[in-house]
């Protein structure tokens, strides 16, 4: 009888083992597919971004119809432009509202500022950057952790090309960028306001 039974337990043994290697897989793989496509999202808003000065961007930010009017004295005033958004809300939303949480959009735009920095400080100094080359690292220890690299070409106010380097982290959540962060642009930033 034990003999019946030796064969058995051999199958079911191997059937484990292969029921776990195939749900370990396919773990990995939805893991690689996040990973994918975080870094597809990211590579997207950095694109975006260091292709400077985006035209349609400073467009909407220089039209006066735009403008947020801050301390009104009447209430009517401030609850209705508080409430209706203007074109450049539009812009911003249709072009990065879908790959950022609601920090990291406030973020971006408005208190780091890194969303309309180099655009704004390329029109303003007469430059233009273009990326040439991004690239991804997701953190091993920190999966939601994500460091980049993006080499640009930036044409001068004497028309002179040079090329830099852009460093950065991005922090993930929830499927959808929470912070990015400038760590060095090689002062390509301070060099265009000091140019304007």
């Amino acid at each position: 009888m034990k003999n019946r039974y030796y064969p058995s337990i051999i199958v079911l043994s191997f059937i484990t083992i292969f029921t776990l290697i195939g749900c370990e897989s396919k773990a990995d793989k939805d893991l690689n597919n996040k990973s994918t496509k975080n870094i597809e999202m990211i590579e997207t808003v950095l694109e975006k971004n260091f292709n400077a000065p985006d035209e349609t961007l400073l467009s909407e930010l220089y039209d006066p119809a735009n403008a947020t009017i801050i301390d009104q004295t009447s209430q009517e005033n401030s609850s209705s432009s508080n409430n209706s958004s203007n074109d450049l809300d539009k812009y911003l939303e249709d072009n990065y509202g879908a790959y950022f949480t609601d920090y990291g959009y406030e973020k971006f735009f408005t208190t780091s500022g890194v969303g309309l920095n180099y655009s704004v400080e390329a029109d303003h100094a007469n430059y233009s950057i273009t990326p040439d080359e991004i690239s991804v690292v997701q953190d091993e220890d920190k999966p939601e952790r994500y460091q980049f690299e993006v080499t640009v070409t930036y044409t001068d106010a004497n028309n002179e090309d040079n090329t830099g380097t852009i460093i950065g982290r991005v922090e993930m959540k929830n499927k959808k960028i929470d912070s990015l962060d400038i760590n060095d642009d090689n002062g390509l930033l301070q060099e265009m306001m000091d140019n304007n």
